[in-house]
């Protein structure tokens, strides 16, 4: 009995040991970025179940984004080898549905309010609109909990506050798609005077590097526009609500800029998160290159329809809130 206690607390110490020296190397970022590019590819070509896919992606993301923070916990490879474990299961059979989300040792279970709140909503009649959101919310409470495993609540809580966001989004999108009640006749009530809508836009080739979308490619510039933007978004008297909406060029396959306008939108809202701006108040939207400012059908040459092109590539905000 004494021996069995022993060797449990040894293993336990050597698995502590090891959690909290796991450096990553650039070995890592490579497998990181090649499975990122299998979930694209089958995302493009809907080869493989959309819930599935989703978690992979967001595994990957939180990978990536620990990777560059430098973490040492390990849980940037076990991020990325459960991302990995999605695919292979997809390699045998495309409607895999991954379920379960394992909790790595860097992690601890938090907000079972909001783990309660996710499993009712999958049994909500149309939770099939809403599984990519479910799947990101899942993984984003893993996220949470490593947060407060290695920082504290403190540090975890815009990581929480990012959670309940994804859970109101999904939810909207599940009963989105239940059906519509008769439409009825009614004038829609002004808002009050001293709430104002306020458009601004960010050129996103000052924010990101080419062809990248998150948090981690904002370019030095980008991240010092952003924090401007959240420094003026805190003097606001009240913030009702912010959208994000994404824009690409033309440029590219229709379903590649969709996915990156909505990524680009998703990244800028987690920075604000970060910098202390409420999450739920924050809505994100991708368009994709559906709405234009300039067409530039006249240009000739791929450099000069690129610079002609740049105003499109952009993520507009609208502000809804009361100034000072």
């Amino acid at each position: 009995m004494k021996n069995t206690l022993l060797t449990l607390i040894l293993m336990s110490l050597t698995a502590a040991v090891q959690a909290g020296n796991r450096p990553t190397t650039p070995a890592d970022l490579d497998s990181i970025e090649q499975l990122q590019r299998q979930v694209q590819k089958r995302e493009f070509a809907r080869h493989g179940n959309a819930y599935s896919l989703a978690k992979a992606r967001a595994w990957l993301e939180f990978a990536l984004d620990e990777y560059h923070d430098k973490d040492r916990t390990g849980i940037v490879q076990d991020a990325r080898d459960e991302a990995a474990a999605i695919l292979r299961q997809l390699d045998l059979a495309s409607g895999y549905e991954a379920s379960a989300t394992p909790h790595p040792y860097a992690s601890e279970r938090v907000r079972d309010d909001l783990w309660s709140q996710l499993a009712a909503l999958k049994q909500h009649p149309q939770f099939s609109c809403a599984q990519q959101k479910t799947a990101e919310l899942e993984v984003q409470l893993v996220w949470t909990g490593h947060e407060k495993w290695e920082s504290g609540w403190h540090h975890a809580e815009p990581y929480a506050r990012i959670a309940e966001n994804l859970l109101a989004e999904a939810t909207l999108a599940a009963d989105a798609c239940l059906p519509k009640p008769a439409a009825t006749t009614g004038v829609t009530p002004a808002l009050p005077e001293r709430i104002v809508i306020e458009k601004r836009t960010l050129a996103t080739d000052a924010l990101f590097a080419f062809n990248r979308h998150g948090v981690e490619y904002l370019v030095w510039g980008g991240k010092k526009k952003l924090n401007a933007l959240a420094a003026e978004l805190k003097t606001w008297q009240a913030l009702e609500r912010i959208q994000l909406s994404g824009h690409t060029d033309r440029l590219g396959a229709d379903r590649y800029n969709q996915t990156l306008s909505q990524r680009r939108a998703d990244a800028i809202k987690r920075y604000l998160v970060k910098q202390g701006i409420a999450a739920d108040r924050i809505i994100t939207r991708g368009k994709g290159e559906t709405q234009p400012i300039v067409q530039c059908r006249a240009q000739r040459g791929a450099q000069a329809l690129i610079e002609c092109l740049q105003p499109n590539r952009r993520v507009e905000l609208l502000i809804e809130g009361v100034r000072k």
